[in-house]
């Protein structure tokens, strides 16, 4: 609610249980960024229209299809976004052509309103560099394709487009007007990589203890995978679970369920059972759904804490 009180129209969200969760909370402007398939989803999805303008993303007419004769039943109209694969190749049509095809048959069936495209430039965790050399390719394919939707005479009302490393230059994207930041709030290790944001720009550190310096070299934190996942480092050479504040030598080498293995065989620093460290996640979306609550600290003081309502809504 504090970035919606700053200005955000909205939230993006990949779930029916978190579009769920974020009505709760008082938002009612929610795009679930992913196809929603399947007579009971397609259910609760027509029934949260009825509280809140919502919008889905798709790549085919049978999940339109599916969508439209669930909102028919319940009376209530569903935003469509035609996704577009700009080079990821996860989900999105990749075709201008394919792109207006299947917007004119959403147009054709009843209760959805067809409002534009939206893409996700995931692929774009490289460096800055690389980053113009995709967006430039991005930017052809959106012209293109908006070029063949006013030939068609299909107005496109939404451009959405936007991701983590590239939310401060979402809009160098061609016609994009709308932006989705991703987890700017937050920041990791994997963004820092890409020099998409600054270490002074990571916002969330998961703080452990020591539990075990008994092996030379080496010290035994009380976090592990279920902890922070096994998300891999997306930069340099890909080694490492992390950045421990205190001791950027230190290397979070592995982790066990229940165990982070540090190797500091090259730190200055002197371990002892018992010593707290702060350790920035390579990836911050998979640790925060680890956990229930999040502490707001400012220096010393914990300010606020905030339950993660969203964790776990996986369906």
């Amino acid at each position: 609610m504090r970035q919606i009180a700053s200005g955000a129209t909205g939230i993006t969200v990949a779930k029916i249980g978190e579009a769920e969760v974020m009505l709760e909370a008082g938002i009612t402007d929610v795009l679930i960024a992913y196809p929603i398939v399947g007579a009971e989803k397609t259910a609760r999805l027509a029934r949260l229209a009825e509280q809140a303008k919502i919008s889905v993303s798709l790549d085919s007419e049978d999940a339109a299809h599916e969508i439209s004769a669930a909102a028919t039943r319940q009376g209530t109209t569903i935003g469509i976004l035609v996704e577009m694969d700009v080079g990821f190749r996860r989900c999105g049509l990749s075709n201008e052509t394919d792109l207006v095809t299947l917007a004119q048959k959403i147009t054709e069936l009843p209760a959805l309103e067809f409002k534009g495209l939206m893409f996700f430039p995931g692929h774009f965790g490289v460096g800055p560099d690389q980053r113009a050399t995709l967006r430039a390719q991005v930017n052809e394919f959106l012209k293109r394709s908006m070029a063949a939707f006013e030939r068609a005479g299909v107005p496109l009302s939404i451009v959405s487009g936007g991701s983590t490393p590239t939310a401060y230059e979402s809009g160098l994207f061609y016609g994009v007007n709308e932006v989705r930041p991703g987890m700017y709030i937050f920041n990791d290790r994997n963004t820092v990589a890409i020099d998409a944001c600054s270490l002074g720009d990571c916002a969330l550190s998961v703080v452990v203890t020591v539990v075990s310096t008994a092996v030379a070299g080496h010290a035994i934190v009380d976090g592990g995978s279920k902890t922070f996942s096994y998300d891999r480092f997306q930069g340099g050479d890909g080694s490492g679970f992390g950045i421990v504040k205190e001791d950027p030598q230190a290397a979070v080498e592995r982790f066990s369920e229940e165990h982070g293995h540090l190797n500091i065989e090259r730190s200055e620093r002197s371990y002892r059972v018992g010593d707290r460290l702060s350790i920035i996640p390579n990836h911050v979306c998979t640790t925060v759904n680890m956990h229930d609550e999040i502490y707001g600290v400012r220096g010393e003081q914990v300010e606020e804490v905030w339950r993660v309502a969203g964790r776990g809504k996986v369906r």
